[in-house]
């Protein structure tokens, strides 16, 4: 097999360990397409496995981005939320399709993961690789990747990350949420936010947001009440400025000005309540949507 198409069939895996490592789309796409010249000025005749060269490469330079990243974060202005991974721009053939391994949730929880246990975790319980496959991605032991797998997965497991209903429950969901707050509606409000609900939102410094994460019916509601309503009042006048789009394995509420995209929502539901609401706002992660003409 040629050596482009040998890269080409294992693309759509390297960007995914380099998303799910980096949290950013443009990351993501940078480090593939280093990984492939990196491929092209290699000697394949003495390259064993592709796939693991190609992993194991994409992985440590995604690890190098991740630990400068996390310098540069020190200084980003409020809560942090990934890049948007619209998976129908990656693979158009899977929309619709609801990706469990990529929810803004998950997302959230493995960047509070060590560098180490995200990897371990991704590499194994998301990608299904061999803890001696990674033990030698990682330069560590097979033993100490399976203890960093298994802490990485313990944390996951005792926080929500996941939405545990059909696609069209959720479109449903995002619509009662939408009305409820729009209609400043305690009583609906109260009935599809869970008890411990979380609301997390992204301004990066550079468009309006929470500047902290607010936890609880009775501080978020009041917060819609203050901000969303009068927001979601405007957006109902604006019908055609609002859609529902795929992003980040599930659908979500996107508000537009003209083509712009200036919020995206994204619900984890769980027992058909909403357990989390991640809002995008800075513009620089919105860009990456685009307006279907």
């Amino acid at each position: 097999m040629p050596k482009s198409a040998i890269f080409q069939s294992n693309r759509d895996k390297l960007f995914g360990i380099a998303y799910r490592i980096t949290g950013s789309v443009v990351e993501a796409e940078d480090i593939v397409q280093e990984t492939f010249i990196r491929w092209d000025n290699a000697e394949v005749k003495e390259i064993k496995s592709p796939e693991a060269w190609l992993s194991t490469v994409t992985t440590r330079m995604s690890l190098d981005v991740v630990k400068s990243a996390r310098v540069q974060r020190q200084s980003y202005i409020g809560p942090w939320l990934p890049e948007p991974l619209i998976e129908s721009a990656q693979e158009p053939d899977k929309k619709h399709e609801i990706d469990q391994t990529v929810t803004m949730a998950l997302m959230v929880l493995l960047d509070q993961l060590s560098v180490a246990e995200r990897a371990s975790y991704i590499l194994h319980d998301l990608f299904n690789y061999k803890f001696q496959d990674i033990a030698d991605m990682l330069k560590r032991s097979e033993a100490s990747c399976r203890k960093l797998a298994s802490r990485g997965r313990e944390k996951v497991r005792f926080n929500p990350s996941q939405s545990m209903t059909t696609s069209e429950k959720h479109q449903s969901l995002i619509e009662a949420f939408f009305k409820a707050t729009r209609d400043a509606d305690d009583i609906t409000l109260k009935q599809i936010l869970s008890e411990d609900v979380v609301f997390h939102s992204d301004g990066g410094g550079k468009a309006a947001a929470a500047t902290h994460v607010l936890t609880g019916i009775d501080e978020v509601i009041p917060w819609f009440a203050k901000v969303l309503t009068p927001a979601f009042s405007y957006w109902q006048r604006k019908k055609d400025q609002r859609t529902i789009e795929w992003f980040n394995g599930s659908p979500g509420l996107v508000l537009w000005q003209g083509n712009k995209a200036i919020s995206a929502f994204s619900l984890t539901i769980d027992n058909n309540v909403i357990r989390q609401i991640h809002v995008l706002r800075n513009p620089d992660k919105l860009r990456l949507f685009v307006r279907q003409k």
